[in-house]
């Protein structure tokens, strides 16, 4: 892993904190596209919409959609002292791609609702079957989420990517460790680009330690902005054989599920200001 820097203190000399912060924008902007599904009633993605959402030149339209399968506990007995498990399904906007100029952008929001957080928790490693890595284990429940978004992802790149393209990733929470899941994909595919960068926000640990080296010695720029108290970025546990990946940008914020919050933590430790 790369140095650790702490905030407050001075950036590290080659982090672009303005991208960063605009790529914190950006995630607002797949929330916004998640809002206007939910705010017309949830309806099927072939039914669904969507009205373009901008942010200066970016214009982000169609979404990609994420399949997510998990287990619902749901308490039964007369006192509701025992628990059975629910197989639950749910298909929802991930998460969106676009082009300025000479950047490719690739975007993922994070978690929203129990659904989801019960599958930020899956136990267990896998192989990824994306990279070139044999043996390498990453997160059995976050490659389910990637592997379900993957093909529209990799459709946008063949269509718009050459070698003279930067691929600039982003991914907030959940969407954090998908970008960690794509930035490899990418950098170990046939997809031609001249930079990769990621920046990622309360990311938690995706892979294997094994995993994490393989992922730190290909050519990606990945900027990891973590918040020490944010108890998300602590998970799936080190004990377990989980690692970060990146350089880690790292402050102490607020507590609790404030901890978490992009707006009320991230942006303003970004941006020099005490939250």
């Amino acid at each position: 892993m790369s140095t650790e820097f702490r905030l407050p203190g001075p950036f590290p000399a080659d982090f672009p904190r303005r991208v960063a912060i605009r790529c914190a924008g950006l995630v607002d902007i797949a929330y916004a596209l998640y809002q206007q599904w939910s705010d017309a009633g949830k309806p099927p993605e072939a039914r669904m919409k969507f009205k373009p959402v901008s942010l200066g030149g970016l214009v982000f339209a169609d979404p990609f959609w994420r399949t997510l399968t998990y287990r619902k506990p749901i308490a039964i007995g007369p006192k509701n002292t025992a628990r059975r498990y629910k197989t639950m399904v749910e298909h929802t906007p991930a998460g969106a791609c676009a082009r300025e100029g000479s950047f490719l952008y690739v975007v993922f929001r994070g978690t929203l609702g129990n659904a989801e957080k019960i599958t930020n928790f899956m136990a267990g490693k896998q192989d990824a079957v994306f990279d070139d890595l044999k043996g390498g284990g990453v997160h059995r429940g976050f490659h389910q989420c990637y592997a379900s978004v993957r093909e529209s992802i990799m459709d946008f790149l063949e269509a718009n990517a050459s070698h003279g393209k930067t691929i600039r990733l982003a991914g907030y929470s959940l969407g954090g460790a998908l970008a960690t899941l794509a930035a490899m994909d990418i950098a170990t595919s046939w997809i031609p680009h001249r930079r990769l960068e990621v920046f990622t926000f309360a990311s938690p640990r995706v892979a294997s330690r094994k995993w994490a080296r393989h992922y730190d010695s290909q050519r990606i720029e990945t900027w990891r902005i973590a918040n020490r108290k944010d108890p998300v970025t602590k998970v799936p546990f080190k004990f377990l054989g989980y690692r970060h990946v990146g350089t880690p940008i790292r402050f102490a914020a607020l507590s609790g599920f404030a901890a978490h919050s992009l707006d009320r933590a991230y942006l303003p430790a970004l941006r020099g200001k005490s939250p």
